[in-house]
């Protein structure tokens, strides 16, 4: 009873088709047999040397068993046939233009244009592919009534500004601590509250919050008691001033008396 493998060998040398021998060497190189397919591969070539997919599988084979020379050679080998066909892309341009499909045209001449960047004659093609440039909208003039903003808007794009450039975008601890390095308690508490309320989970930022307030309630009371400090000095040097402002007037009334 003939196997699988006896009927792979009938068929690698009875002259079958490229296409029959692509299907069978690939079927071989799945199984891991790669000193089969190459020797199979060389032996098709040696009847259809123009073959690119079975020069294709050669270099693959080549690879993956190690011998990167000979990979390198036949990839050469494929890159120049190749080469030699890119024409084709010109004359499939050519035909969809002519079917009126303008974008199946386009790529190929694209594709052509990308082996082939300086023939002048695929450029010409491409710019007649092209749809023509739409001349731009002119719009009618503002009048100065339609420019010039009414007192209700600039306020409001003034209110706006002003809203952004005093309200983050996104309440974090970073930027809470950037405020607090920066001497910035009162934004940093802000936006510490913000934080705690959106993350009421978060129980290091309710700590750091508490510990902000608590040191923002001492400056205030040492701030408090330096104030109350200096009006007391004022106090005084008012008083000892309107002493001696009422000794001055006694002693001119002593003068004018005895005069």
């Amino acid at each position: 009873m003939e196997t699988l493998d006896d009927l792979l060998n009938r068929i690698l040398t009875d002259g079958p088709s490229p296409g029959t021998l692509l299907i069978v060497l690939s079927k071989i190189k799945d199984e891991g047999n790669l000193g089969r397919v190459i020797q199979g591969c060389l032996n098709a070539l040696n009847i259809y040397p123009n073959d690119i997919p079975i020069r294709q599988l050669l270099a693959e084979s080549y690879f993956e068993a190690g011998l990167l020379s000979q990979a390198e050679a036949e990839l050469e080998k494929v890159t120049t046939q190749m080469d030699d066909l890119i024409p084709i892309y010109k004359l499939q341009a050519e035909i969809y233009r002519r079917q009126r499909r303008e974008g199946e045209a386009i790529d190929a001449i694209g594709r052509y244009l990308a082996h082939r960047p300086d023939d002048e004659d695929a450029l010409n093609l491409l710019d007649t592919l092209k749809p023509p440039e739409k001349a731009p909208i002119t719009e009618p003039e503002a009048t100065i009534e339609e420019i010039s903003p009414t007192i209700e808007e600039v306020e409001e794009r003034e209110i706006e500004s002003f809203e952004e450039e005093t309200s983050p975008e996104i309440a974090t601890p970073t930027l809470a601590e950037i405020y607090f390095d920066q001497g910035q308690i009162r934004e940093a508490i802000d936006i510490y509250e913000k934080v705690v309320t959106e993350n009421p989970e978060d129980d290091h930022c309710r700590q750091r919050l508490h510990e902000m307030k608590t040191m923002m309630t001492a400056d205030e009371t040492i701030e408090d008691k330096g104030i109350d400090k200096v009006r007391r000095k004022k106090e005084k040097m008012i008083a000892i001033l309107e002493a001696w402002l009422a000794n001055i007037q006694e002693k001119a009334k002593t003068v004018l008396t005895v005069t």
